[in-house]
């Protein structure tokens, strides 16, 4: 009796196994879908119709001239920028980086400036603009050699005693500044600190005239 009990619970076990061994396996879980991958913008990109990268600025936008500002336009402005500035300064200058232009607090909407902005601390759309390396030696009331006035706020153009490379940097920025009209350049560039989305860089080269 017990022999045949054994044989019993031996072909239960086979058929149980038997049965286990034809079920369908389980069908794999689907992964999650994630977000979709942002298509990435097109860069941040700055320039002028005055000049061609690496061209020659023209005299009527520098001391010799009427120290007019260029006209500048740019495209590729990164999402989620708040504010723009722009610096321009001169690599080849002796100390590096003589500061020719400081604008900051451009409204995130705007496509550029239109050439000679005006020397003035606040402008019309809430753009501010900073003191330039000029007025660390420029009197106010004092002119350029061609007769313009030296702006000391706002843009000042080239004056090299050769040629010299001069650099438009244009920033993207998270956030509006906290920071009043007539900043220095190195007070912009700290308060800039951990906001940059994006910058471009637009070069021209100055020859002065005989």
């Amino acid at each position: 009796m017990r022999r045949v009990a054994c044989l019993c619970l031996v072909l239960i076990l086979f058929v149980a196994v038997d049965l286990a061994g034809c079920a369908p396996a389980a069908a794999p879980i689907p992964p999650i879908p994630g977000p979709p991958t942002p298509t990435p913008g097109p860069p941040l990109q700055v320039s002028s119709a005055a000049f061609e990268p690496g061209g020659e600025i023209p005299a009527q936008y520098s001391c010799q001239g009427a120290n007019l500002s260029p006209p500048l336009e740019w495209s590729g402005v990164p999402e989620g920028t708040q504010s723009l500035a722009l610096v321009v300064d001169d690599p080849d200058s002796q100390p590096p980086g003589f500061v020719h232009w400081v604008i900051y607090s451009i409204p995130p909407t705007s496509t550029g400036l239109a050439e000679g902005v005006s020397a003035d601390a606040t402008l019309a759309d809430g753009t501010l603009q900073g003191v330039n390396d000029f007025a660390l030696f420029a009197e106010e009331g004092q002119t350029h050699p061609g007769g313009a006035p030296i702006n000391r706020v706002g843009y000042d153009g080239p004056c090299p005693g050769d040629t010299h490379r001069y650099v438009f940097t244009l920033y993207a920025l998270d956030a509006s500044l906290d920071l009043p009209a007539e900043a220095t350049k190195a007070e912009l560039l700290a308060a800039m600190e951990w906001h940059v989305l994006g910058q471009a860089e637009l070069t021209g080269v100055y020859t002065p005239q005989p």
